[in-house]
């Protein structure tokens, strides 16, 4: 065989193998990116239901097992108990005694420090979700923060930022996706615009980084955002400057 026929038939099968090579590849990771979120879910479910059902679970078996001596498990039950629990809990806390039993045991935790702090910080995080409840945050505002064009959505914690009189400021936060993790920043009140989004729909667009609740991004009245402030623009970038 010539040389250069040789050559030419070793370069044809290397390019084959390159080319084997990378569609295997390609293979590998597009069935590994198809089942990686199954495997995620089922592992996050599994984690919580060993959890939940670990409570009651263990308690639960280790009592039928003595009631009828000789080892039983019965793999839910716990599971099942908790969330029964859960609803007789639900039941009694609409009712004015268990209210009553609950504030008294609010009261106690509020006389331990380190409890307290974490105590306060779990319900307020909680409270967005209980209609009757006290809201941490009043609304839901816009702010063209931190810069002009970029808008931030904000939950206002304060509709006065201090008492003193003709102070038209407000306390908005801007919350992480970790809903505890954010910040409070002390704005005019002509910064800030009123969008028909409520807190519960703020709270979802915030844990699910956006995905959740983006149509919900309009100013009050159903008109859109706006373009960036043409005045505030030509304010800090004059024409001749």
């Amino acid at each position: 065989m010539p040389p250069a026929r040789a050559v030419s038939n070793l370069c044809v099968e290397v390019f084959l193998r390159a080319r084997w090579s990378d569609s295997l590849r390609d293979y590998f990771l597009s069935g590994l990116l198809a089942l990686l979120p199954l495997f995620i879910t089922l592992q996050v479910l599994s984690i919580v239901f060993v959890a939940v059902d670990g409570v009651l679970g263990k308690r639960t078996d280790a009592l039928l097992s003595m009631i009828f001596d000789r080892p039983i498990h019965v793999p839910g039950l716990g599971l099942m108990l908790t969330g029964l629990l859960v609803l007789v809990i639900g039941f009694l806390a609409k009712r004015i005694f268990f209210k009553r039993v609950i504030g008294a045991v609010e009261s106690g935790i509020e006389r331990l420090p380190v409890v307290r702090s974490l105590y306060n910080a779990s319900r307020q995080i909680v409270a967005p979700f209980t209609g009757g409840a006290k809201q941490p945050f009043q609304r839901v505002v816009l702010v063209e923060y931190p810069m002009v064009g970029r808008w931030t959505l904000g939950l206002v914690a304060k509709e006065n930022a201090s008492a003193i009189d003709g102070d038209d400021r407000l306390v908005i936060f801007f919350p992480s996706n970790h809903l505890h993790l954010g910040y409070p920043v002390i704005m005019s009140r002509h910064e800030v615009v009123d969008i028909d989004m409520s807190v519960e729909e703020a709270i979802k667009f915030f844990v699910s980084c956006g995905v959740v609740g983006h149509e919900k991004l309009l100013m009050s009245g159903g008109l859109p955002i706006p373009s960036p402030t043409a005045s505030r623009f030509t304010e800090m970038h004059p024409p001749n400057a």
